[in-house]
């Protein structure tokens, strides 16, 4: 936190196969934790990507994993991905943030908006294009989560190098 602001550097993919809570995601979390805190960093967020790109709300699944990481972070927003922004011809980032606690998440419209008041922002204009690249060229087949460690623990799930590498040479 800097100014009272909170600035996402990275993001750190829990799992594929379990969207809910379960003794593995809180193992997850720890490990995430422990993680974060060896680089100075925090637990800030959560995010969702349906299959459906069409589903842009947070579930309720999905709000029990946001409020589970709240004992992790004291400002935890849930980011839902939505794909259909996710194109070269969109000029929106493509996150829908949720803020909230307990049971309540609510979506923040307009949270990307233009100008100083808005809530977010994009602090290089690149990404949104970088993101875009990567989604067309499905590079999500080089992320590997929690779960998959678990089944092959040399797949690094707390930095992806393949799919880090593909972001900086896009």
């Amino acid at each position: 936190h800097q100014d009272g602001k909170t600035r996402y550097v990275d993001a750190i993919p829990l799992a594929h196969t379990w969207p809910q809570l379960t003794p593995m995601f809180d193992v997850a979390v720890q490990q995430a934790s422990i993680y974060a805190q060896s680089k100075q960093l925090s637990i800030g967020g959560y995010y969702v990507a349906y299959e459906d790109p069409a589903d842009i709300q947070l579930s309720a699944s999905s709000a029990l994993l946001a409020t589970a990481l709240l004992a992790a972070g004291d400002r935890v927003v849930a980011f839902v991905i939505d794909a259909q922004q996710l194109t070269p011809e969109s000029t929106r980032p493509g996150l829908i943030p949720f803020i909230g606690g307990d049971s309540q998440w609510k979506e923040q419209p307009g949270a990307f908006g233009e100008g100083k008041g808005s809530a977010f922002r994009l602090e290089n204009n690149q990404v949104l294009g970088v993101a875009q690249r990567l989604v067309a060229e499905r590079a999500e087949t080089a992320i590997h989560d929690f779960d998959e460690h678990l089944d092959d623990v040399t797949l690094d799930w707390l930095q992806n190098p393949l799919l880090n590498e593909r972001i900086r040479t896009a």
